[in-house]
């Protein structure tokens, strides 16, 4: 797996997935009555955000929207928490899937992949607070500030989901700095934890990912 996301990223010069996005910086603020015992996306926290599209495709075809997070040092100097979602579904069984959207506020997200938070295996997901279907990347690169919200939220693997924070998005960020957001799924603490031999893969592959970007960026200064 590590190859093949190293090859890909390589090939396209840019991420294997989610290959165009759109950067903004964010605040977190807890919800009301909200979940308790999520680190520091349960917090009062400033964040960086990143909208993007899974597979790149053209505009006027539905893709998978990815929802990524980070809050910088979150558990000290360089150790940041990282949250990654998808376009999925509210029911139990949805939650574990990743569906084509014709926008950034079309659908729910989540995490589609459990974490452990106080004992319990949960997902942690978010839904646009605007109407659907919300704008599309290349509307999103013109805008000054994101001007979008976002309910956090955390469910069990059955069950509703109960809030966690609401996701303001403030300015959007230089390109160049969009692109250097490394996020990784095992950058995480504060008693959330992954959980699974699929989390468990993801991490060398998202490191593979970046080492190829980085190897076509030294191709390329070198051309």
């Amino acid at each position: 797996m590590k190859a093949l996301f190293r090859s890909l990223s390589r090939a396209r010069r840019k991420r294997g997935f989610h290959p165009f996005g759109a950067g903004f910086s964010g605040r977190l603020s807890p919800s009301a009555g909200a979940a308790a015992g999520a680190g520091a996306l349960g917090e009062e926290r400033e964040v960086l955000v990143r909208l993007s599209r899974a597979l790149g495709l053209p505009e006027w075809l539905p893709d998978p929207c990815g929802l990524a997070i980070r809050v910088p040092d979150a558990y000290g100097s360089g150790c940041h928490q990282d949250l990654l979602m998808v376009s999925s579904a509210r029911p139990p069984g949805g939650r574990h899937a990743l569906l084509p959207s014709r926008g950034f506020c079309d659908l729910p997200y989540s995490t589609v992949l459990p974490y452990r938070l106080r004992g319990e295996t949960v997902l942690l997901g978010a839904r646009a607070r605007a109407p659907r279907p919300g704008p599309k990347l290349a509307e999103l690169r013109e805008r000054e500030v994101g001007g979008l919200e976002f309910e956090l939220e955390v469910a069990g693997l059955r069950g509703g989901w109960k809030p966690l924070a609401r996701l303001s998005l403030g300015e959007r960020l230089p390109p160049a700095q969009t692109e250097r957001l490394g996020f990784d799924p095992t950058h995480t603490g504060g008693g959330l934890e992954l959980v699974g031999l699929l989390n468990r893969l993801r991490g060398p592959a998202y490191r593979a990912s970046q080492e190829g970007r980085a190897a076509a960026y030294a191709e390329a200064k070198s051309d």
